[in-house]
């Protein structure tokens, strides 16, 4: 081999071996994905609301312990479902993380209140509890993790449909936009030959509601919804017992929770509420409830779950939008294949969410799916 070969040789494995050094420093060096700082907004203090925002930071916690939310951080504020603390939350956040453009909200009057101070075209609000209309009318882009107040009530006119004998449908409502809109969508739902709609309106967490039980029940209903904390449904449905009442009772989602049962004993027998959890469980609903129990000593409540899949789903599409909001709002909406611990769920624009509903009954002291 004559030496100008060689050294051409020699020349090319030096530049082979330079740019495999070159190469290997590069990817040594390439910065890791950007944390995407996600402003978390709950009731995490109040007599009220404590338990119930704690059950959506649950959520969080599982999901992020399952791998869920790489590159996510989530920075709570604790709003106590007061729009003036959630207001302040948010500024809070906005001036520490000038770069932070997601939220998870939990009561949507926090994030009625939010709006104003949040920017339509670079954020993006997610709203953990159940919302009414009216939140969606800004146009602020918002993506609903369970479910529209309608809907609510338009499950408990199914069931009513089920029940050719109620003709007067009663409705106890707390004095807020849950309880209003769950009573309004009730009253245009259930719109059958000679059907009617009473009800009477008592505040939220009232321990002696006895008088506006009796002021209802001069109405002589068929069926009677519920709306309230779970100490004061305990009392209504304590109150029904003690005067006899033998019509259906149905009470709001949030009442599916062992503490009913514990607190309002043989009067919550016979009791209905709507719900979204099957109890045709699958694999995957089965790994969550088991590891919640292990992390949290009980059951997850129905919010946990609306919380992990959005999370499951926020991770997904993080990974591919890297903190776009806008990206991730299109991706949410664009999902048309997401099965996880609900079940099948698509999320569109407005609010609107499309999952299963299903009643339970308690018997003998347990929440028991009823069929169709």
């Amino acid at each position: 081999m004559n030496k100008k070969a060689l050294w051409g040789i020699v020349t090319l494995v030096v530049l082979i071996v330079l740019v495999g050094i070159v190469t290997s420093k590069k990817n040594n060096n390439s910065p890791a994905k950007e944390t995407v700082k996600v402003g978390v907004l709950l009731p995490l203090s109040g007599d009220f609301v404590a338990w119930w925002g704690e059950t959506i930071k649950n959520g969080i916690i599982v999901a992020e312990a399952n791998g869920l939310s790489k590159n996510i951080e989530f920075v709570y504020k604790d709003t106590q479902c007061n729009t003036k603390d959630a207001v302040s939350g948010t500024q809070s956040l906005k001036a520490l993380y000038p770069t932070m453009h997601i939220f998870i909200v939990g009561c949507d009057n926090d994030l009625k209140a939010m709006l104003p101070i949040l920017n339509k075209d670079t954020d993006l609000a997610f709203v953990a509890g159940l919302s009414g209309s009216d939140l969606y009318a800004s146009h602020f882009p918002i993506i609903n993790l369970s479910y529209r107040l309608e809907d609510e009530g338009k499950s408990t006119v199914n069931l009513l449909n089920l029940h050719p004998e109620v003709k007067t449908m009663g409705v106890i409502y707390g004095n807020n936009t849950f309880g209003q809109v769950v009573k309004d969508t009730i009253a245009s739902q259930f719109n059958c030959a000679g059907c009617k709609t009473i009800s009477e309106q008592i505040k939220l967490s009232e321990p002696d509601p006895k008088t506006s039980v009796l002021k209802l029940l001069q109405g002589k209903p068929d069926a009677i919804f519920i709306h309230n904390d779970i100490p004061t449904i305990s009392a209504v449905l304590k109150d029904l017992d003690q005067f006899g009442y033998k019509g259906l009772r149905i009470v709001t989602y949030a009442g599916r929770d062992q503490s009913l049962i514990d607190t309002a004993g043989k009067a919550s027998e016979g009791t209905y509420v709507s719900w979204v959890v099957s109890d045709q469980l699958n694999q995957v609903q089965k790994d969550f409830i088991d590891q919640y129990k292990k992390m949290f000593t009980k059951d997850p409540f129905v919010t946990s779950y609306f919380v992990y899949d959005g999370i499951a789903l926020l991770g997904e599409a993080n990974n591919v939008c890297g903190g776009d909001a806008r990206c991730i709002e299109q991706y949410f909406y664009n999902k048309k294949d997401f099965n996880n611990v609900l079940g099948n769920v698509t999320f569109e624009p407005n609010g609107q969410v499309a999952r299963s509903f299903f009643f339970e009954q308690i018997k003998g002291g347990e929440f028991v799916q009823v069929d169709k």
